[in-house]
C-alpha cells in the first residue's frame, strides 16, 4: 500500500468539532458527461493531462464535478477537517484520487491518500482488496478517535462492493456513514447506531482467528481445524497458492471485534429537570433575525438534555473561525454548545446541556446538526 504525504495539520481552536472524513474515490471525475474537455472518456483511453483536470475542477460546479466533490460540498468540509481519500489500484482510480488530493490541499484541508492494494479490476485479487479496505478503514477510524476527532465514512465513490463494506464497517464500529446519489443535492446519512453486537463468537474462537491471520496457512491444516469448528467455514476461503485465508467478511468480523475491545459507546446525557418553556432565554425584543429562528429555539428547548438556550455572540465568533460550521463544542466539561443558525445575519446561540465530556457533547452536537440546524 502506498500513501502520499499528508499536508501539515492546521492550528485551530482546540474546542472545535474536528472531523476525519474517510472518502472512497471512484472515477466520476473522468466519466461524468457534460462540458468538461474530456467528456466521453472511457476506461482504456489515455488519461487527460493532470493539470488540465485540476484547473477545470478549481472553477467547476462541485455539485456536478464528481461524486466525491458533491458529497464533500454537502458535508461543508473546511480547513478544520481531515480528509482521507481511499483510492483504487487502477490507473484511473489513482489519477482521480491524486487530482482530488491536490484540489483539497489547495483549499487548506488536511488531506491524505491511501491506495488500497488489490482493489482493482482483477476479480481474483478483489477479495484481498476488500480485506485491505477493511483494515485501512478500521485503522483510520481508530486514529481519528485517538485524536478525539469524529470519524465519518463517505461511501459515495468507488466499486459497489467497496461501498457495501464501508457501510458494514460503519455499522460495526458505530461510525456515521454518508452517501450522495448523483441526482441528490442532500446527503443520505446512515447515523451511528446505538446498539451493541455480540463479539462472543470471535472471542470464543480467538485462537483460530489469530492463528490464521498471523501467516499463510496450508489448506489441509485449516481443514483439520475446521472439523472441530465448522461454523468458521463460512469465514475462510481457499486461494490458488494452496493456502486458506480469512475471507473479506471474516477479516471484517475479526478486526471489528478487536477494535471494539475495551471500548464502550457513549451514552446519551440525562434529562434536564427544567420544562421546555423555562429554557428559552432568547430575547423577544424585535431584531433582524433569520427566518425560522423561533422554531429552531423551540426545538432546541424541547430536547430533554438541554438546560438553557440564550443569545451568545461567542457562537458567532467560533463559527466565523471555523468557516461555516453551524454547531461547535464551546465547553466540553460543562456541556456547552455553540449553535449558529441562518445567514445574513446568523443567530448565534449558547446551548447549555446536561452532557459531560467530549463524547456526550459530540452526540448532542451531531444530533442538533443533523436534525435542527441542517
Amino acid at each position: 500500500m502506498s500513501t502520499w504525504q499528508q499536508t501539515e495539520t492546521l492550528s485551530l481552536p482546540h474546542k472545535a468539532m474536528y472531523r476525519t472524513i474517510i472518502c472512497s474515490v471512484g472515477t466520476s471525475l473522468l466519466t461524468n458527461r457534460d462540458e468538461r474537455p474530456w467528456s466521453g472518456w472511457q476506461p482504456g483511453n489515455p488519461l487527460p493531462p493532470h493539470d488540465e483536470v485540476l484547473a477545470w475542477l478549481r472553477q467547476a460546479d462541485l455539485t456536478r464535478a464528481s461524486a466525491e466533490t458533491n458529497t464533500l460540498r454537502a458535508m461543508e468540509i473546511d480547513e478544520g477537517d481531515e480528509l482521507v481519500l481511499f483510492g483504487s489500484l487502477t490507473d484511473e482510480g489513482r489519477f482521480c484520487t491524486r487530482v482530488l488530493w491536490d484540489f483539497y490541499t489547495s483549499r487548506k484541508v488536511t488531506t491524505g491518500v491511501q491506495t488500497i492494494a488489490g482493489l482493482g479490476y482483477s476479480a481474483d485479487r478483489f477479495t484481498a482488496g476488500l480485506k485491505s479496505l477493511v483494515n485501512e478503514a478500521i485503522r483510520a477510524i481508530k486514529k481519528a478517535r485517538d485524536q478525539r476527532q469524529i470519524p465519518i465514512l463517505c461511501a459515495t465513490g468507488g466499486f459497489k462492493a467497496e461501498i457495501a463494506f464501508l457501510n458494514l464497517v460503519g455499522a460495526l464500529l458505530g461510525a456515521e456513514v454518508v452517501y450522495m446519489h448523483e441526482l441528490h443535492r442532500e446527503l443520505v446519512r446512515l447515523p451511528q447506531l446505538p446498539l451493541t453486537w455480540d463479539t462472543y463468537f470471535v472471542t470464543n474462537h480467538r485462537d483460530f482467528f489469530e492463528w490464521i491471520d498471523d501467516a499463510p496457512r496450508p489448506s489441509h491444516e485449516v481443514e483439520s481445524r475446521l472439523k472441530a469448528t465448522p461454523a468458521l467455514r463460512t469465514l475462510v476461503e481457499e486461494a490458488e497458492d494452496g493456502n486458506t485465508y480469512l475471507s473479506a467478511a471474516g477479516e471484517l468480523l475479526f478486526k471489528a471485534a478487536k477494535a471494539r475491545e475495551g471500548t464502550e459507546p457513549p451514552t446519551w446525557p440525562p434529562n434536564s429537570a427544567r420544562l421546555p418553556e423555562d429554557k428559552d432565554e432568547v430575547s423577544k425584543v424585535a431584531h433582524h433575525r433569520p427566518a425560522g429562528w423561533e422554531k429552531v429555539v423551540q426545538r432546541l428547548c424541547a430536547l430533554a438534555c438541554v438546560e438553557q438556550v440564550r443569545y451568545d455572540n461567542q457562537a458567532r465568533s467560533h463559527n466565523q473561525a471555523r468557516s461555516h460550521r453551524k454547531v461547535q463544542i464551546l465547553d466540553e466539561a460543562s456541556g456547552v454548545l455553540g449553535v449558529c443558525f441562518g445567514d445574513d445575519p446568523p443567530l448565534p446561540l449558547r446551548v447549555e446541556t446536561t452532557a459531560k465530556g467530549r463524547e456526550q457533547c459530540t452526540l448532542v452536537a451531531e444530533y442538533i446538526r443533523r436534525n435542527i440546524v441542517r
